[in-house]
């Protein structure tokens, strides 16, 4: 009880204050709510970090990207890219909590999947919309990879949400740039992620301090990267 104290009240002091006017739960239905990952030619990118910086990488689930937001420690609301309100069609979801130890005002990212579909298809990127939902409701997980507005970084930001009951994603970490094609390798053989439907791997910069140098544009995240 005492460690889940320490870390409520450590998730606490690093939240920023969000402005309602910045907030993506605010905005109109049809807007993207989410920033894409960066894509392209994976050695340029990288050859803007030093040789020993920390990277995370994760599984690119197929699924569906959500947003979820709680207010005085309870679900608030949920949206989907899109920015629509899908919050009743997921309220009988078991991996998504309905209440949390802390009162802050806190926003995720993360995606739902089909945790039956265990294939690894390139081309297939997304299965779920709103008209299927409750058709598919008992084969879907929530997988929470992100905490918005917070300052720690990415590899805290996961043991946080564990804390807090999410599913978080499954990860390898390297500090050698140079070990990143050999995880690539791994996942085209399938020896890496199984446990997930994927197309692809995503690679984040772990420290916070580089992700706020690297900023944001109203386009994509320079600190994240995914492969195919």
């Amino acid at each position: 009880m005492r460690e889940e104290i320490e870390v409520s009240n450590h998730l606490v002091r690093n939240l920023e204050r969000i402005s309602p006017d910045n907030s993506i739960f605010n905005y109109k239905s049809g807007r993207n709510a989410f920033l894409s990952l960066g894509q392209g030619n994976i050695r340029e990118w990288l050859e803007i970090f030093l040789p020993n910086t920390r990277i995370i990488l994760e599984p690119k689930i197929i699924g569906s990207i959500i947003g979820i937001q709680y207010i005085n420690g309870e679900l608030n609301k949920v949206i989907n890219k899109n920015s629509q309100d899908i919050t009743e069609s997921v309220r009988s979801l078991k991996t998504i909590p309905k209440s949390l130890a802390i009162k802050n005002r806190l926003e995720i990212q993360g995606v739902l999947y089909d945790y039956k579909n265990l294939s690894t298809r390139k081309n297939e990127t997304e299965f779920i919309d709103i008209q299927n939902f409750i058709s598919k409701s008992k084969r879907l997980k929530f997988c929470a990879f992100q905490i918005c507005q917070c300052n720690i970084n990415h590899f805290q930001s996961l043991q946080e949400l564990k804390h807090l009951n999410f599913e978080i994603p499954q990860t390898q970490f390297t500090n050698f740039i140079s070990d990143i094609e050999i995880y690539i390798q791994c996942w085209r053989e399938g020896k890496l992620f199984t446990s997930y439907p994927t197309n692809g791997l995503v690679l984040k910069i772990n420290s916070r301090k580089l992700q706020k140098y690297l900023g944001e544009n109203n386009l994509s995240i320079p600190w994240a990267y995914a492969i195919n």
